[in-house]
């Protein structure tokens, strides 16, 4: 509990801190601090996948070779998908982030029924989704439009943020009914990114939440697998580890925006097929993360 409350702290103190310089800079800069915080923690978190496969025998009997093959075809056929059927896609990212974020965010405080808790991570992640698209509405609709061709108004984003609210709030207290002092803190935070969303622009608010309570807490848990929470040390040696995939993420990154300034292009969506196509594999990987720390 300790650790929690420190981890929390350091949080909401970073994203209040992030809050006040966005507050004081053009939408330009806002963007330029968005993509700052994913091209580091955010595509860090995920560099390292390989060793998480190893350390985790997901494969035994395979070679780093072989790894490295099945996870860049895992890549290729999430770019596939969303040249083939982009409303199709645009969904299966939105669940599979989902799912990403609610089992980060609450695998260590619930437990039992794997359906309800499944339900209950696809939930939690759809409401940062949902407070995301509700407080940037029309930034939101334009950019799924012009992903997928549907277009959704601001009723349909609020009626998608509480539809995962009272499912969340339903799986949660079915799963843990004494567990109201974790439920209060966890409104409060919820309460906290609806203010902090509303206030900077949409690249910014996914980088804050993506960054700071999603991509941080994830290596912590990675460390725990791979250097026995030897937290400390460990950024360093993962960053040795990791460093060849962070920088062809970041090149990766590179070359996708270059396409908005040399295309005229708009950014969200070429960010959106950016990240899904590096978060799929990703999932499967932390997943048994996850059942590791919890066994």
């Amino acid at each position: 509990m300790q650790f929690l409350n420190k981890s929390i702290f350091f949080k909401i103190s970073a994203s209040l801190g992030l809050f006040f310089i966005s507050s004081l800079v053009s939408g330009e800069i806002q963007w330029f601090i968005a993509l700052l915080l994913i091209g580091s923690v955010g595509l860090l978190h995920g560099a390292n996948d390989l060793n998480l496969i190893n350390a985790l025998r997901i494969f035994p009997k395979s070679s780093r070779r072989k790894h490295l093959a099945l996870y860049l075809s895992a890549v290729a056929l999430v770019l596939v998908v969303f040249s083939l059927n982009r409303p199709l896609a645009l969904f299966f990212f939105i669940v599979i982030s989902s799912f990403h974020f609610g089992q980060q965010h609450l695998s260590q405080t619930l437990g039992g029924n794997m359906f309800l808790r499944y339900v209950n991570y696809i939930a939690y992640g759809s409401i940062v989704f949902g407070l995301l698209f509700y407080t940037h509405a029309i930034e939101s609709s334009t950019a799924i439009a012009e992903i997928s061709g549907v277009f959704f108004t601001v009723e349909d984003f609020l009626n998608f943020l509480l539809i995962s609210i009272a499912v969340w709030l339903v799986t949660y207290i079915i799963m843990n009914p004494k567990g109201y002092v974790i439920l209060g803190v966890e409104l409060m935070i919820l309460s906290l990114f609806y203010f902090l969303f509303g206030q900077v622009n949409l690249a910014l608010a996914f980088a804050i939440y993506f960054a700071l309570w999603h991509a941080i807490p994830s290596l912590n848990d990675q460390f725990r697998i791979l250097y026995n929470e030897e937290v400390k040390r460990s950024w360093l040696v993962y960053l040795k580890q990791s460093a060849l995939f962070w920088v062809l993420s970041i090149i990766g990154l590179a070359v996708v925006f270059s396409q908005v300034f040399l295309q005229n292009k708009t950014p969200l969506p070429l960010l959106v097929y950016f990240l899904a196509a590096i978060t799929f594999p990703h999932v499967l990987v932390m997943s048994r993360v996850e059942n590791a720390l919890k066994s």
